[in-house]
């Protein structure tokens, strides 16, 4: 399996998290008062593994995410308009339905991004779900997934990394809070660990869809799957620049399995 090295980087093991929730302020506070406590160390070298050839071999439930193929395409251009994103949405609802056998799907968030990670981006996933407290009744067994794509392809302008979820300990992961003016909001930060299994889909094109977790209500209570883009030593000087749309979904199914 081909692989690069990069950077990536994770929360500090700061034994001040012991009596203090991480943090960032997204507004402007009062003299004084620090806009985070979050203090990042940078990781090198980070080894990464192509999916590319081996996309069957990474089951969801095993490793939290895995890699499905669109069989119908919205064509670039269409991205700028709410109508064509509104035909890919219900592409994607009728892909999880069919190809992970979700018996409910609801999408409730999505984002379409044209822009250039900055290069210390950290590790992490979003745990804040509402939608999973206030999941139907009648389907026992809810998951967040998201499903992250490019909007042109071959990608090699920071590609997205998934950390294989089955290689994550709950002593490496640390909830953090999102303090806006009016609500807050939570997160998760990652500690490094050289245990962790890192993996990409080399060359995504924008046909290919990342499906990963972010929560789950199952029982055995199955961690979300830490993500970050990074800096690809792979990448010319003359890439697409990367523009992608990521679906934040609810998935509901009848069966704890």
């Amino acid at each position: 399996m081909a692989e690069v090295e990069t950077s990536i980087h994770f929360l500090t093991r700061d034994r001040t998290y012991e009596h203090e929730k991480p943090y960032q302020l997204k507004y402007t506070a009062a003299e004084g008062i620090p806009t985070t406590n979050i203090r990042l160390e940078k990781q090198a070298p980070i080894r990464i593994s192509s999916m590319r050839g081996q996309e069957q071999q990474f089951p969801f439930e095993k490793n939290g995410f895995t890699v499905l193929k669109m069989n119908k395409e919205i064509p670039y251009v269409e991205f700028n308009d709410p109508a064509g994103v509104k035909r890919y949405l219900t592409l994607v609802a009728k892909q999880l339905r069919t190809r992970l056998g979700a018996d409910k799907v609801q999408l409730y968030q999505y984002v379409v991004s044209a822009w250039k990670p900055v290069p210390a981006r950290d590790a992490g996933f979003c745990t804040d779900n509402p939608q999973i407290r206030k999941r139907d009744p009648d389907f026992p067994i809810a998951k967040n997934k998201d499903v992250w794509k490019p909007l042109r392809g071959p990608l090699r302008d920071w590609p997205l990394a998934l950390c294989d979820a089955s290689t994550v300990h709950p002593n490496d992961l640390i909830a953090s809070d999102n303090v806006f003016d009016v609500k807050v909001t939570e997160n998760m930060q990652v500690h490094y660990d050289s245990g962790h299994k890192w993996y990409y889909l080399e060359d995504q094109e924008s046909s290919e869809l990342l499906v990963f977790r972010q929560a789950d209500s199952h029982p055995a209570g199955r961690v979300g799957v830490p993500h970050t883009s990074f800096l690809n030593p792979k990448a010319g000087k003359d890439e697409l620049p990367r523009e992608s749309i990521e679906v934040r979904t609810l998935v509901s199914y009848g069966d704890v399995d």
